[in-house]
């Protein structure tokens, strides 16, 4: 009981410390952090190391006290005596322990602590995708509810990643990972990790979010993401969806092999329950289901307004730390932050176009608008 204490009791005051640091823009020599709108975005560029030394510098202020949330995570405290775990951390590719490595450096941060809580996933989740229709376009919505919100919304910020010799990528994240949770590449590619609640131990293995931000890197289509997520075994059963302008599939690796669930009619819908014929089947699962019924019957109802409400129906309370909408067709994403009191999915929205930092890599060239909240839906 006085270990549970001590751990709640330093996430809570270490969510406060993070919460209460204000965003400062700041220049590295392969990078740059904005704040747009009330929005902190950060291009990175380089190899890796450069990346690892610029998101040092420019996420200097805000990675102690992230690191020491991540550090004392439950799951992470016991899982680091554990053999799985250690394999997990040794199956870190080289490149990416260079990145994290430079970025400890430059931060005087133990680029071990990185490299450990890089190997950590453990997001809760829910995701409903519209694919292409009439005059709209393949969308994907999502909700990223995580502990402690308080801490994790506040410290989001919208990176976007140019390594030398890889396709650009954006990542909704925290400073010090080098993971995707959620991200989307130059070539549409939406990427996003949801927990499988009651998926099986796998053995140690390359962590799901190092995985997908090597899939971005690469991958031109949703075709090319899948054949690399399967091609080798990962650290967990977690599903990943992956979409682009055109198609979608939730995916996940099991005792038994690599499982793939496709779109039932215009629809494919996520959360972290089982699955059965292509679809959920837990509480969060049957409400997409049904807001996605209700859809059906309005073509309006698929906008992107439409798919922000639909979130407002999936989230968990307490952790709804992130909510967003990709739009692989045109590149661009509309994204939320929250708190443990208010759920992003009920905050107001950033709506940014990513082709042309993609394309450039010039901060000065993204466009951010703000949008109103969400009129919830029951």
């Amino acid at each position: 009981m006085p270990f549970i204490a001590i751990t709640l009791e330093t996430l809570l005051l270490g969510g406060n410390r993070l919460r209460a640091q204000e965003w400062q823009p700041a220049i590295a020599e392969h990078g740059q952090l904005s704040i747009i709108a009330g929005l902190p975005v950060a291009v990175v560029s380089g190899t890796a190391g450069e990346v690892g030394a610029a998101e040092g510098t420019l996420f200097r202020n805000r990675l102690k006290p992230l690191l020491g949330l991540m550090r004392i995570h439950p799951r992470l405290l016991l899982a680091r005596p554990t053999a799985r775990f250690q394999a997990t951390v040794a199956s870190i590719s080289a490149e990416d322990r260079i990145r994290l490595s430079a970025l400890g450096s430059t931060a005087d941060i133990s680029p071990d602590s990185l490299i450990e809580a890089n190997a950590l996933v453990d997001a809760q989740c829910s995701a409903v995708v519209s694919l292409a229709h009439g005059d709209e376009p393949l969308r994907v919505a999502r909700n990223m509810d995580f502990f402690p919100a308080k801490a994790l919304g506040p410290g989001t910020v919208l990176e976007v990643v140019r390594l030398t010799g890889c396709r650009p990528y954006a990542a909704i994240t925290w400073p010090g990972s080098a993971s995707v949770i959620s991200g989307m590449n130059d070539a549409g590619v939406v990427a996003c990790i949801l927990l499988n609640a009651e998926g099986p131990e796998l053995p140690g293995a390359e962590p799901v979010g190092l995985r997908l931000a090597r899939i971005l890197q690469h991958a031109p289509d949703v075709a090319a993401a899948v054949a690399t997520f399967s091609a080798t075994s990962v650290g967990s059963s977690h599903y990943v969806l992956f979409a682009d302008a055109h198609t979608a599939t939730v995916v996940w690796h099991d005792v038994d092999g690599v499982h793939c669930d496709d779109p039932t009619g215009l629809w494919l819908t996520a959360t972290n329950g089982p699955r059965a014929d292509h679809q959920p089947t837990d509480v969060r699962g049957m409400c997409l289901r049904n807001c996605v019924a209700g859809a059906q019957t309005t073509a309006s109802e698929t906008s992107a307004a439409w798919m922000r409400q639909v979130l407002t129906a999936s989230y968990m309370p307490g952790i709804n730390a992130q909510a967003m909408v990709f739009t692989p067709a045109t590149r661009s994403l509309e994204m939320a932050v929250g708190t443990g009191l208010h759920p992003a999915a009920k905050s107001a929205w950033w709506h940014i176009d990513l082709a042309e930092v993609f394309a450039d890599g010039d901060l000065s060239l993204v466009q951010v608008q703000t949008l109103a909240a969400s009129v919830p839906l029951p």
